[in-house]
């Protein structure tokens, strides 16, 4: 498949985020976005050293906007009946290999989800965020959609409120300068703030423009609107989106203020070097909210997590992680013991070496060495 004209792009816009958006289709506001879009739905027209699938049912990007729309008018159907309903329009047969691709494709262009993600993540790195992010055969939408951001949001409702101190500790800036940490960005959501402490590297959803055109297409809707309901319009609950976009612009990189120069640099250097959006420098509000959105729902277990991480940094090299992994409480007192003790006798012994040395020079000062 070709990358898309010009007329496609501006289809693709209507259908995705709303016909209001539809006029800035080829304009820098979506560059990031389609930059996402050409590597997922047709890589080999960028120039990448890929094998692109070969599929009848994914022929053209018309294919990509009549299959989303498919789906979104019922959530509740299940990987293969959503496949089997579109092969059995034009009576072909559908491997594995191109029913995973084809899923793939639709969820991850239309709502910057890797639904295939689990199958890229070693056993080591499937964490309680990195779990059930895989659409199966037997599995509705709505459900694996539910079940993934299950993972990523705080149980039972319950809330992260943050404190402006912890907020301000948080920044980008600082947590690349004092604890030596790589941001770097991802295009699946699910990925938001994960840390890998192995490569001390916090993911970051850097799609701005995304996150602010779903918001513009559901800005009539509650904020607390649910999954399925979100789906049907084609997008994700608004309340997840603007948690996303406010740990972006007011935890990470909060450029709104004019003081806050090092978080500029930073984003600058982020956009230069690492791809993230560049309309992520600009601020542009696109939902008002009436309460404290910064009791995240959504995102809060992570940043809460990111934060115990910088009150208890992780070692430094290798030696000091040697030393931490082999030193129990125990050990420790006793080593603590044995340092106190030490230092006593260290003690008692210069004090009895100053006090001889004081007699020897009384001595020497009351009783003289004649000439």
């Amino acid at each position: 498949m070709l990358q898309p004209t010009e007329t496609e792009k501006t289809e693709l816009v209507s259908a995705i985020f709303g016909q209001a958006l539809a006029q800035h289709a080829n304009t820098s506001k979506f560059k990031s976005y389609f930059r996402h879009y050409v590597s997922v739905v047709c890589p080999a027209s960028s120039g990448d050293a890929v094998i692109e699938l070969d599929t009848s049912l994914l022929r053209s990007h018309g294919d990509v906007i009549k299959y989303v729309q498919f789906l979104t008018k019922d959530p509740a159907l299940t990987l293969d009946a959503f496949v089997a309903a579109n092969a059995s329009q034009k009576s072909i047969a559908v491997s594995v290999r191109e029913k995973q691709h084809i899923s793939r494709v639709i969820v991850e262009v239309w709502f910057a989800i890797d639904c295939m993600a689990q199958d890229y993540y070693s056993p080591t790195r499937q964490g309680p965020s990195l779990q059930q992010i895989k659409w199966e055969g037997n599995t509705s939408f709505l459900a694996f959609i539910e079940s993934s951001f299950k993972a990523a949001a705080s149980q039972d409702g319950h809330h992260w409120p943050l404190s402006k101190t912890q907020i301000k500790s948080l920044k980008g800036w600082k947590l690349v300068k004092r604890y030596g940490i790589k941001i770097r960005g991802t295009n699946n959501l699910l990925e938001h703030l994960d840390f890998d402490t192995n490569t001390m590297t916090l993911k970051v959803f850097h799609q701005v423009s995304f996150l602010r055109a779903h918001l513009t297409k559901t800005k009539e809707q509650p904020l607390d609107l649910s999954f399925e309901e979100s789906i049907k319009q084609g997008s994700l609950p608004p309340r997840l989106l603007l948690e996303t976009l406010l740990t972006f612009h007011d935890v990470l990189f909060p450029v709104a203020s004019i003081r806050e120069k090092k978080s500029r640099s930073l984003l600058k250097t982020l956009i230069a070097k690492h791809d993230f959006d560049g309309e992520a420098e600009w601020i542009e509000f696109v939902r008002a909210t009436t309460e404290d959105i910064t009791a995240f729902r959504y995102w809060g277990h992570r940043l809460a997590a990111l934060h115990e991480i910088i009150k208890r940094p992780p070692p430094a090299n290798a030696m000091v992680a040697w030393f931490e992994r082999h030193t129990s409480e125990r050990n420790a007192l006793t080593v603590a013991i044995v340092g106190l003790f030490l230092s006593v006798l260290f003690g008692l012994l210069s004090f009895i070496v100053g006090l001889l040395q004081l007699i020897l020079a009384w001595v020497a000062y009351k009783y003289p060495t004649a000439s």
